[in-house]
């Protein structure tokens, strides 16, 4: 594979016009400005897709120009920005719930980091998921937890996890041993919202009333769809933590509809990120729901381009 070229401003925009993304002569000394502080490679997901609009009948563009791809992407960071508010919300609430339901049931200290406290969903699941959860408690650096972590090495006379900074596999009881005193609520933060949702659907093996159900009715979503719904909160987390592009992008774990937003939904297609953001109102608080959503769709309205690309995605 040979190695693209890295391209200087001016061949930036030599290349936009070569490839038909924008009109020849359209990028103004201000757009050249904008792409000086830009990864282009970032760029150009937006101008890909746009230069596919009309193709796809979506939306008509009379000149194609680079203001319009700023334009939408500057969109995307305002929706991120908003969305970003109401992830924390959400994060916050599954946290809470989480510890809740699991501490009412079982031992707070100690119990997560057994193997035999998880369902197995695949060979050497559960132990997959300790190991996580050590990694995620050793790199963390709240003080409570750092604390606790050199006291409980301390009084077993162990140096063990690279200064205990770093979960060490080759000492996993040691470890286990040393990270056990800490309860679930000092050291749930740690977990990536990836890892929490594995660890609250596979946290308890009994199948009648396990502690995911009793999370999914504190927050109001149906059990049916609740792992679908939480993967998907995911996936749309990390798509803002990690700055991706939101406009025409179609989701990888796209949630299932949620019944306040059915009507809303009309129009929008299922893989659009439209629906992803609708499932994350349903996790915010009950008054916030609709009011969070209104401001989604205020925000969007702002550029009737940018709203296409989240409504519908491509494909």
């Amino acid at each position: 594979m040979t190695v693209p070229p890295f391209l200087t401003a001016d061949q930036q925009v030599e290349y936009l016009y070569d490839k038909n993304y924008v009109e020849r002569g359209s990028i103004t000394e201000a757009d050249k400005n904008r792409l000086a502080e830009l990864n282009f490679h970032h760029l150009l997901g937006y101008a890909r897709n746009y230069r596919a609009l009309p193709g796809r009948g979506q939306v008509e563009v009379a000149s194609r120009s680079l203001s319009d791809v700023l334009g939408v992407l500057d969109g995307d960071a305002q929706l991120s920005a908003l969305l970003h508010e109401g992830v924390r919300i959400a994060e916050c609430r599954l946290r809470a719930a989480v510890v809740k339901h699991y501490c009412s049931k079982f031992s707070p200290a100690g119990s997560f980091l057994t193997p035999s406290q998880y369902l197995t969903t695949s060979e050497g699941s559960a132990e997959h998921l300790v190991r996580g959860i050590l990694t995620s408690i050793f790199r963390h650096d709240e003080p409570y937890v750092v604390q606790e972590l050199k006291r409980s090495a301390e009084k077993r006379d162990v140096r063990c996890c690279k200064e205990l900074k770093e979960y060490d596999p080759t000492n996993h009881g040691v470890c286990v041993a040393v990270a056990g005193s800490l309860p679930l609520w000092a050291v749930v933060d740690s977990f990536s919202l990836g890892l929490l949702g594995r660890f609250v659907m596979a946290c308890d093996t009994d199948t009648t009333q396990p502690v995911w159900k009793a999370v999914a009715s504190q927050l109001e979503i149906q059990a049916r769809i609740f792992e679908t719904q939480l993967k998907s909160l995911t996936y749309l987390r990390n798509c803002i933590a990690h700055h991706a592009r939101l406009w025409m992008r179609p989701t990888a774990d796209s949630p299932k509809k949620p019944l306040l937003f059915e009507k809303r939904l009309r129009g929008s297609t299922h893989k659009s990120m439209y629906w992803a953001i609708m499932n994350l109102a349903s996790f915010l608080p009950q008054p916030q729901r609709l009011p969070f959503a209104d401001r989604v769709d205020a925000l969007l309205e702002r550029n009737p381009l940018h709203r296409q690309g989240i409504l519908r995605a491509a494909g």
